[in-house]
């Protein structure tokens, strides 16, 4: 004010600024402005204490000098955040997570509108319990796992959210410890450990695909471990994509090396994803290697199991670090698997190892620009026109983005890549299978993205998604079959 300058820019003046209003505007604006106030608002109950009648700035801060959090011993390390409370605080209640026309963020918001169903109102309600507005049992009680338990773990917010609170992270940290203080319900732990279930759904299969899939084994799901009989199970078949990777006859042998890390689903359900990946990697002259190592881990985070997720972790980091002390790439085609390495391993083991792997891993889509932008891309695509229509997974646009898949499938000059603007699919994982989330997965999907799909005449197009669960969704609440990109890639490579 002494330079003749403004106290207030493009923001509003609130509780912040009121106290200096009448310093700013000169008392006879400042009189003008409280008798607007009482013709208006007589009772002084709209907005009190803005403008007019502030109380002096320093009565209503969120941290005063008594504010103290309990300490939590995290499985995650929050360091990066200044601790488990500060990675709370870092939302400053602006709202963006409220926002529902464009972007990700927040899909459960977006569906029932519910303040408690955003991130600001997951983060309000953890800052009142680590603070002691709240009993701090309440930490581990029933009533803070309903506010996130809506949570779909898309870690949007980490990206769109001007303070990037990682509220993904943040519920898999509760949870882990309400299991702990609560007990783990079957259900969780089916879910968290599909990846030591899927196995024998391949070994069992076709049988194992009719046994779970039947009108009475459906019921009696929903019954007991209540999964929503309007779902279809993940299918398995066999031979399995590793399987397949061992007793094939021929294979590239080649001083140019790169691994690829299989999923679950793409060695369990869909190994045409990784024999599409094989053909297109040894096309540009790559020796593919199979790692020795076990399910990433994606589906016990999710649920809250950590102790187990950290087990799986520590071993794929002791199967992948020789290949990353020697610079190979190691690349995966689902989203959420990759995710796990590159940004949770880091953060659940946090030694040098987990980093230096997690520097090397990168999507396929990733890969494979890199290669282009290097010329190191000998391939030749066909001129087949093609309309596709792309859906992505919410762990690739937040930590990725889409620009790699987009153009990856671009590469042919007779593709027309259009984008879908969605938000989640609803699906995420375990989340769209719950029959309490059933109808709320459904709703996600129908408000930016199934319209999208169905709109388009039946055969016009290519429907694409990188995620498992995108595409088990998308099938489901359109009828269309999604291909994964590197399937769609393989079928424009020119055979020659």
């Amino acid at each position: 004010m002494e330079l003749d300058g403004a106290m207030s820019g493009e923001h509003g003046d609130g509780l912040v600024r009121s106290e200096w209003i009448e310093s700013m505007f000169g008392p006879q604006i400042y009189q003008a402005l409280t008798e607007v106030k009482k013709a208006f608002d007589p009772d002084g109950i709209m907005n009190p204490g803005k403008i007019v009648d502030a109380p002096p700035m320093t009565e209503n801060l969120r941290f005063g000098a008594d504010y103290n959090t309990i300490k939590i011993d995290t499985y995650f390390d929050f360091s990066s955040q200044d601790g488990f409370g500060r990675a709370i605080e870092m939302c400053n209640g602006v709202g963006a997570c409220r926002k529902t026309l464009t972007g990700t963020m927040c899909p459960s918001f977006i569906g029932t509108r519910e303040e408690e169903h955003s991130t600001r109102g997951r983060a309000n309600a953890l800052r009142a319990i680590i603070s002691g507005a709240l009993p701090h049992t309440e930490f581990t009680n029933e009533r803070l796992q309903e506010v996130l338990d809506l949570c779909l773990g898309c870690k949007a917010c980490k990206a769109e959210c001007p303070s990037n609170v990682d509220m993904a992270k943040i519920k898999y940290e509760v949870m882990a410890h309400y299991h702990k203080a609560n007990g783990l319900p079957l259900h969780r732990r089916l879910f968290g450990e599909i990846g030591a279930l899927a196995p024998l759904g391949s070994m069992f299969s076709p049988l194992s695909n009719w046994t779970v899939n039947n009108r009475l084994s459906k019921w009696v799901a929903e019954k007991l471990i209540g999964v929503d009989r309007r779902r279809d199970m993940p299918t398995f078949v066999r031979p399995t994509y590793e399987q397949w990777f061992r007793k094939r006859g021929s294979r590239r042998i080649s001083d140019r090396k790169v691994v690829l890390f299989s999923d679950t689903f793409m060695n369990y359900s869909e190994p045409s994803i990784g024999k599409a990946a094989v053909e297109v990697l040894e096309a540009c002259g790559f020796e593919v290697l199979l790692p020795k190592k076990r399910c990433c881990g994606r589906p016990l985070i999710s649920e809250g199991m950590l102790d187990r997720a950290v087990e799986n972790a520590v071993y794929n980091i002791d199967a992948l670090r020789g290949y990353a002390e020697e610079g190979i790439p190691i690349i995966g085609c689902e989203p959420s698997c990759t995710s796990a390495i590159t940004d949770d391993y880091v953060e659940l083991i946090g030694t040098q190892d987990a980093k230096r792997v997690a520097e090397v891993t990168c999507s396929f889509e990733e890969f494979f620009i890199e290669l282009m932008e290097n010329d190191e891309l000998p391939l030749e695509f066909s001129m087949e026109p093609r309309d596709i229509l792309l859906h992505g997974h919410c762990h690739q646009r937040a930590l990725v983005g889409m620009q790699p898949t987009v153009q990856m499938l671009s590469l042919p000059t007779a593709h027309n890549v259009t984008v879908i603007d969605s938000s989640c699919c609803g699906m995420a994982g375990a989340f769209g299978y719950e029959k309490v989330h059933y109808d709320l997965s459904m709703k996600i999907g129908e408000l930016r993205l199934f319209d999208a799909v169905r709109e388009k005449p039946p055969g016009s197009f290519t429907l694409s998604a990188a995620g498992f669960s995108c595409r088990h969704q998308l099938e489901h609440g359109t009828g269309v079959q999604p291909k994964h990109p590197v399937e769609v890639l393989r079928d424009a490579v020119r055979q020659t």
